[in-house]
């Protein structure tokens, strides 16, 4: 497979660039289901975060009963939800909670009785009003009952507010002064107030010092004190929100780069383009660098995999533009017809000759921290002579790819729960039978891993480093964490480059594993010892619902020589088009180089959460 993702396996994992995008922004309309008895009242609307929130919305209504109400209304693929509200007592709470990205959020929205029938959005500007409200913290307010005595009025007035301090910012997008951010309905399609939520942004992460951005010129600001607002009186908006590169006319430079996007897509809807296509070509800048590949090499990989066919990727943002430099970064999340993860990848785009180009991630190689979860299943029938029964591990899987071929020779990668020296990863350039010489192995050992060691060519179990669930390890690491990989020289004493990865979930608890369901292979297992003919395989397998497939391998061995064969499969011809729970795999063994026949023979089915952790099954 000729794919550029981890592993070079996936091109989810290199360029998930390809196919229809859900682009950064909204979405207006319909949606999922709600509750309440009664006739139909409904509210919808939009929910996101500078692209569609992959998650639920709750409710919470002004009565004497548990609160929220309503839990679990699903977000639709374009950010668009609807609840029924019949039988509920206004004024109603929206909270919008699930991920962007991967990187997790929850959001906050309103609406009175005059709301209903009505649109009302739940966006980080919405989050800015119901703040406002509270005066800083939205839970506090709701806990202590405020939400009763709010009334249309003060509701329009915070919504009248924030359009008034951001009326410069419309007017130059060619919107309304009078924009209601709260009601409008708009359309995930990188025009209108859609374009305009891409390029003006809000962060409330402080709440006395609430941010609004035009990422085109972040120099200057609008700043909130929410902690000063009242249901009555709306917090001060301070500062000055530059209008740069915000234009009705024409293309901003964000909705040039996401236009840019699109087209890409189109290359791969339902087919490959040939690597020299001069359209294809033009997208690109001339210092293209991606996990340390070219331009050439990445399009000859890319092209050439069937499985690229139909690779979409989500949560689309252009995190920021600066017009001086002519540089962007854009972050979004792969998916796949047939794997449904989602892990962040961040890329340049740079302005050259007015033209929006990609540059890639820039980075000198491959390099992924994510989940992983193991069942190690011994059968005692495949020769390995393996004992124990079924034993499970967890912790995070660190994968260092030099599919570049570039002068590096070692890594180390710290963060939370790792030790306080970090791991370190060094290249297998000397490693007898390795296929690629491209991987780095860890080499750091602890009592959870007491065989890693790269200079041998035990790659730790695929370098999956163990954890427990102490607070040392598994419990110091958070949704959002941050690991910083350092790779090194050939020589080993120069950084090179310095990479940070966010992680969007913690490893699965090692007391949760045995509750945790497995992909597993059903059929087709042989023992393979003695066997010195090429030998076909039909292993029948199943995945989990709601996993994205990975793959399914074989490896043979032979004692003594230290020889062997693996053979493995991903989406291809002999897997199906669509996700399914189960499914056939043929794979083909070849007989030994060496003459005689193969001492045993290990399997393992492989598949991806929606984080892009790795849930894995091994038999022995």
């Amino acid at each position: 497979m000729n794919t550029i993702f981890r592993s070079a396996k996936s091109l989810l994992m290199a360029f998930p660039f390809i196919v229809a995008f859900i682009i950064s922004g909204c979405g207006g309309g319909g949606g999922g289901g709600g509750g309440g008895g009664g006739s139909t009242q409904m509210i919808s609307g939009t929910a996101a975060a500078g692209a569609p929130i992959v998650g639920y919305v709750s409710v919470r209504d002004s009565s004497s009963k548990s609160q929220p109400v309503l839990t679990n209304v699903p977000i639709a693929a374009d950010g668009t939800y609807t609840v029924n509200v019949a039988g509920l007592t206004p004024p109603f709470a929206f909270l919008a909670t699930g991920t962007v990205g991967g990187t997790t959020v929850s959001l906050y929205s309103a609406a009175t009785s005059a709301d209903v029938n009505g649109t009302i959005n739940i966006t980080p500007f919405t989050n800015l009003m119901l703040m406002n409200i509270a005066g800083g913290i939205v839970n506090n307010y709701l806990s202590s009952g405020g939400l009763a005595s709010l009334t249309p009025a003060q509701l329009n007035a915070q919504a009248t507010a924030l359009t008034t301090a951001l009326a410069p910012a419309l007017q130059a997008m060619g919107l309304s002064a009078a924009t209601d951010l709260l009601r409008t309905t708009f359309n995930a399609n990188n025009t209108g107030l859609d374009a305009f939520m891409d390029a003006v942004q809000v962060n409330a992460t402080n709440p006395s010092a609430v941010t609004i951005t035009n990422i085109m010129n972040a120099a200057t600001t609008l700043t909130v004190n929410t902690t000063t607002g009242t249901p009555t009186a709306p917090a001060p908006i301070t500062g000055t929100l530059p209008t740069t590169g915000l234009t009705g006319n024409g293309l901003t430079p964000t909705q040039q780069i996401l236009q840019n996007f699109n087209t890409f897509s189109g290359f791969f809807a339902t087919s490959l383009p040939a690597s020299n296509n001069p359209a294809l070509l033009a997208l690109f800048s001339n210092d293209f660098l991606q996990d340390g590949q070219g331009l050439s090499a990445f399009l000859t990989n890319i092209t050439t995999d069937k499985s690229n066919i139909g690779v979409s990727f989500a949560n689309v943002t252009v995190t920021s533009v600066n017009l001086t430099t002519g540089v962007a970064y854009v972050q979004f999340s792969p998916v796949s017809p047939l794997n449904n993860k989602i892990e962040i990848q961040n890329w340049k785009v740079e302005n050259v000759n007015n033209v929006w180009l990609v540059a890639g991630d820039q980075r000198i190689a491959n390099v992924k921290v994510t989940t992983t979860a193991n069942k190690n299943v011994c059968t005692g029938n495949l020769g390995s002579g393996c004992s124990g029964g079924t034993t499970y591990t967890t912790g995070l899987n660190l994968n260092i790819d030099n599919k570049g071929q570039q002068a590096i020779g070692s890594a180390v990668v710290t963060g939370p729960g790792l030790p306080s020296g970090g791991i370190t990863l060094v290249n297998q350039l000397s490693v007898p039978n390795n296929d690629t010489n491209t991987w780095f192995a860890i080499t750091t050992t602890d009592t959870l891993n007491p065989a890693c060691n790269g200079s041998n060519g035990n790659n730790c179990g695929n370098n999956n480093w163990n954890m427990s669930d102490s607070s040392t390890e598994i419990g110091a690491i958070t949704p959002g964490s941050v690991y910083t990989v350092k790779i090194y020289n050939t020589a080993g004493t120069t950084i090179v480059e310095t990479d940070t990865i966010t992680l969007p979930v913690a490893p699965i608890l090692n007391s949760a594993l045995s509750a945790t369901t497995f992909p597993s292979i059903n059929s087709g297992m042989l023992s393979m010892t003695g066997v010195s003919a090429d030998t076909t395989l039909t292993l029948g397998w199943t995945i989990p619902t709601g996993f994205g497939w990975n793959d399914v391998n074989v490896t043979v061995w032979q004692n003594g020589t230290g020889k062997s064969s693996g053979q493995s499969e991903t989406v291809d011809a002999n897997s199906p088009t669509t996700a399914a729970s189960t499914g056939t795999s043929i794979l083909v063994v070849t007989k030994p180089s060496a003459g005689g026949g193969w001492s045993y023979a290990d399997y393992w089915i492989s598949v991806n959460d929606q984080y892009g952790g790795q849930i894995t099954t091994n038999y022995f």
